[in-house]
């Protein structure tokens, strides 16, 4: 197939959030979609550039599948650009939507069939509920982000049926809080009201956002195992910080977890072999995309099973496309879900997401089997015909 024309849209979501969504059209009559929301909203005129950039490479290719296109595209910058690699990701994981469609097969049973993998058919993939979205600013301002909402949320999502649930509370301080490390102190209190709702079957992530020294981090991981926290997530940067991370991995009784921001397998593995994370979160926004993210899964559960679980703190379309992936590879860890951002979520697929009792039931439709609801107000930020 070649590319005709390409689209950037924006879905406002809340409080200043916006779903970046990527449709390519092909000459052979089908639509490809991605999601390229990218979480440093400051670059997004950067992603744009990147994008338009990166199309003309490929645009009067015969395009066969996505090692052609990552080839056809050039190698990544060798000093990490998140739009660029979004950029790469998102084209990647469109073309690969109209691979699928072109062979009239769904999403994962096109990744099974491509990468030989064991065809156990899935019409469902357990998720875990991350609450972190839900207690950002909305459109009103600032929420509450008191231990007791943080509980309220939790709650919330234990009683829609999800077994485990994500929170980031060390987010959120004034800058004070920070610079005397009262932030620690606070944070631990949100998750203490958390684990009060927890039985024996119940668990609870959390995720630091790099708020922390090799230090601390080793001294509030132990308060958090105690709490019976095992998943320890981004104590510090990986990017920036892999010799201290190795050392707090050797230091700490839970699963040292993040890669949320790495490229392509190569930095993936790498990461796991020199035994600076325990669980890797490819994000398919980030990673290389829909394929490179199963390319990756085969490749982390050869060094080491459980190993893999896919980073989706985002929107509808990077949902479906994670859960794909994650269905492809049987993963046996649940799939990030951020929920309760906006009530009406659900309506911004087409058909309709659903998600019941903690599962995601997939649509019956080839490819990713859904596509953005373009009744929902958005705006197209970015046009390109070739």
């Amino acid at each position: 197939m070649k590319i005709k024309s390409a689209k950037l849209y924006s879905f406002a979501v809340r409080g200043g959030t916006e779903w970046l969504i990527l449709k390519i059209s092909s000459n052979s009559n089908f639509d490809g979609f991605s999601e390229l929301t990218i979480s440093n909203y400051s670059l997004k005129n950067n992603l744009q550039n990147s994008l338009s950039s990166l199309l003309k490479k490929i645009q009067n290719e015969d395009l066969q599948n996505d090692n052609q296109i990552n080839k056809l595209l050039g190698n990544a910058n060798e000093n990490y650009d998140l739009a660029d690699a979004t950029s790469r990701s998102g084209i990647r994981s469109a073309c690969t939507d109209i691979f699928a469609k072109e062979n009239s097969k769904s999403m994962n049973k096109y990744l099974k069939l491509k990468y030989l993998l064991p065809d156990a058919p899935l019409n469902l993939v357990n998720l875990y509920a991350n609450i972190n979205r839900s207690l950002l600013p909305n459109d009103n301002g600032p929420s509450d982000r008191s231990p007791e909402s943080f509980s309220k949320m939790a709650k919330r999502a234990l009683n829609d049926g999800f077994s485990y649930i994500k929170c980031a509370p060390f987010d959120g301080y004034p800058d004070k809080y920070y610079k005397d490390n009262k932030f620690i102190e606070e944070g631990l209190s949100r998750v203490e009201e958390i684990t009060k709702l927890l039985t024996s079957d119940k668990k609870l992530l959390v995720d630091c956002h790099s708020k922390f020294n090799q230090q601390n981090a080793i001294s509030v991981e132990k308060k958090l195992y105690d709490f019976g926290v095992k998943w320890f997530e981004e104590p510090m940067n990986p990017k920036t910080s892999s010799k201290e991370l190795k050392e707090i991995k050797k230091r700490i009784k839970g699963d040292l977890v993040g890669g949320e921001e790495f490229y392509g397998v190569r930095e993936f593995e790498e990461l796991l072999k020199s035994k600076t994370l325990d669980i890797l979160m490819p994000d398919i926004k980030y990673c290389g995309g829909i394929e490179e993210a199963v390319k990756i899964g085969i490749n982390l559960n050869k060094i080491s099973k459980g190993s893999f679980s896919i980073h989706c703190p985002s929107g509808p379309i990077s949902l479906l496309g994670s859960a794909h992936v994650t269905a492809a590879l049987n993963s046996k860890l649940p799939l990030e879900h951020a929920v309760y951002e906006i009530e009406d979520r659900h309506n911004h697929l087409y058909p309709k997401e659903k998600i019941m009792k903690g599962k995601f039931f997939f649509p019956k439709g080839y490819g990713l089997g859904a596509e953005p609801n373009f009744n929902i107000n958005h705006k197209i930020i970015l046009e390109i015909n070739l």
